[in-house]
């Protein structure tokens, strides 16, 4: 069943009249009813019925009137759509967590360029309590939080879960025992008040790691180059470190199976993800999140 024979017949149904349908359609006469006998013989079923010099839909043109009549309610929503995308001039603007920022949307925003090269894209890094401030007073359209979100007008969307591990240089972890690293070298763990610092708290206490000589670090890059530099033992996420790792340059120690998880979420306002622009990033994050962090 082709869409321009549902077209033809929404327009002869709607006027009763083929010659005003194809005048309105700026086609022949000929080639309206040439088309509605095509759709008449696909359906096995006649859709309109001429008494004397009038034309009447019969109960099966009523039928197909009424979902010919919805599907191009839904198509014009389409049309709409692609219209808001291709000529809007609005900008997206996007807050997380400076890692986050660093890490992953380098190459989001990059693909989300490629599908919608109009769009004015803003990012912003701050702390995870701000970010919630400014997506709830509508400062920012979409927030990256560590954690999870539940609060009334809010969609919240986890789009990873990644372990906690503890990571040592090759260089130190080739010329020091694994239980002499924490107590020869300080341990780097990320600075935050929040749900981050709370998950690593339960990680080293499940571990009943001593924090004695603790260097903090108010970016999860920063604890990473340090242990690279060998000043320490650090406390980071695998998939944040997962191409060091992957690599060798990094090497998990204290591996245990009392894993503890660090949840990431896309949030927005319920009302906001309602508008195509915002859907189409969101979907975007949500897609290549996991992936990310492979690439290169």
């Amino acid at each position: 069943m082709e869409l321009r024979h549902l077209k033809s017949f929404k327009f002869v149904a709607e006027h009763l009249n083929f010659t005003k349908a194809a005048q309105q359609l700026n086609f022949t006469q000929p080639a309206v009813t040439a088309q509605i006998q095509t759709l008449e013989q696909e359906l096995k079923r006649e859709l309109f019925i001429r008494i004397g010099k009038k034309t009447f839909l019969t109960p099966e043109g009523e039928i197909l009137k009424t979902y010919a009549d919805q599907l191009f309610s839904i198509v014009e929503e389409i049309q709409s759509s692609f219209a808001e995308l291709s000529n809007s001039s609005e900008s997206v603007t996007i807050a997380a967590g400076e890692s986050y920022c660093t890490n992953y949307f380098p190459y989001v925003i990059s693909e989300y360029l490629k599908l919608y090269p109009h769009v004015q894209i803003k990012l912003i890094s701050c702390k995870r309590d701000e970010v919630i401030k400014g997506v709830e007073s509508k400062k920012y359209d979409i927030g990256i939080i560590s954690g999870e979100l539940s609060k009334n007008g809010f969609s919240n969307i986890v789009i990873a879960e990644e372990d906690i591990v503890l990571v040592a240089s090759k260089d130190l972890y080739d010329n020091y025992p694994e239980d002499q690293l924490l107590t020869k070298f300080p341990l780097i763990k990320y600075r935050d008040d929040g749900y981050y610092e709370s998950m690593i708290e339960k990680y080293l206490r499940q571990l009943k790691l001593s924090q004695q000589n603790v260097i903090e670090f108010g970016s999860l890059d920063g604890i990473k180059k340090a242990v690279l530099n060998n000043i320490g033992v650090g406390l980071g996420t695998n998939g944040c470190i997962k191409k060091e790792i992957s690599n060798g340059d990094l090497i998990p120690i204290l591996v245990t199976n009392k894993k503890v998880k660090i949840k990431t979420s896309i949030i927005s306002l319920k009302e906001k993800e309602k508008l195509v622009i915002i859907q189409s990033f969101i979907n975007l994050i949500q897609k290549n999140w996991n992936s990310i962090s492979t690439i290169g």
